[in-house]
């Protein structure tokens, strides 16, 4: 081959890796065996998405999953669901997540998952997204997550039959992003928000809701509350738009930077109606 047509052909190969549809089989490192990794296709303009596996220790002392990244999002976050005063609710795992000798560890949606934060674009079903997890002791390895449809369950019923997976890792690329994200979450609901751009002026919010089993959740209709009492801004009320996507969008305005408070209002319908908010930072 010529050399002159080796960047071409490498383009083009990466390329096949990263959209063709994949078998995710088991993944070994050190004492651990990582098998099933797959994930949920995202609407267009959704920001987060989740990965869920299963990680078995065959090993004699614990090990430690503190952490994940991947080119096609900013960062990953190792989520658990929790009863707190009676309300399920979804946070990071401080530390990291154990997995003692002997045990296997099942990430799923509704209990211990990954989320991957601020997608730089969404993922379709068929892909595999490439994700480099790393363990306190086992240390780095990298796994490919097939990537299911929507309202997807579990993996294919082909995943995790055996045999090793090939690694392989892509070229990092940094892309600019100027807007704010928040994940908000209450007893029937979970929303992720973001604003764009993050800072003062005229925004655009983009509400994904999804049900705690991480399941999109369809709304009669969803308002949007904006305040920033500090700065003297009574709190303005704006009805949000369903998008084909099935997001809901609202244009509203931030005039001045600081800490302002989000509230949403969703009404399931005339006797389920939800009311959630949270502190977002406009610059």
């Amino acid at each position: 081959m010529k050399k002159a047509a080796r960047p071409l052909a490498y383009a083009a190969l990466l390329s096949m890796v990263l959209t063709a549809p994949v078998q995710a089989e088991e993944v070994k490192t050190g004492d651990l065996v990582v098998t099933q990794p797959w994930s949920r296709a995202t609407p267009g303009g959704a920001k987060v998405a989740g990965g869920y596996l299963t990680i078995e220790n065959k090993g004699s002392t614990p090990d430690r999953l503190v952490s994940g990244s991947t080119n096609v999002a900013k960062n990953i976050e190792i989520h658990e669901m929790a009863m707190n005063d009676g309300v399920m609710t979804m946070r990071p795992i401080d530390g990291g997540l154990v997995i003692e000798p002997g045990k296997t560890v099942k990430l799923a949606p509704g209990g211990t998952h990954l989320m991957l934060m601020e997608l730089n674009n969404p993922i379709k079903q068929g892909d595999a997204v490439a994700v480099t997890l790393k363990f306190e002791k086992a240390g780095e390895v990298k796994v490919l997550f097939d990537v299911q449809g929507v309202g997807a369950q579990g993996p294919s019923a082909s995943n995790g039959s055996g045999g090793a997976i090939t690694a392989w890792s892509a070229p990092v690329t940094e892309q600019p992003d100027e807007s704010f994200f928040t994940h908000i979450h209450a007893e029937k609901a979970m929303a992720n928000v973001t604003v764009s751009p993050g800072c003062a002026g005229p925004v655009v919010i983009t509400i994904q809701l999804e049900t705690t089993d991480e399941l999109p959740l369809i709304a009669k209709t969803v308002s949007v509350t904006l305040a920033n009492l500090q700065a003297g801004v009574e709190a303005r009320t704006s009805q949000a738009e369903r998008g084909r996507d099935d997001q809901w969008r609202v244009t509203m305005s931030t005039p001045v930077p600081g800490r302002w408070m989000l509230g949403l209002g969703i009404v399931i319908s005339d006797s389920d109606k939800i009311s959630v908010e949270a502190p977002i930072l406009i610059k």
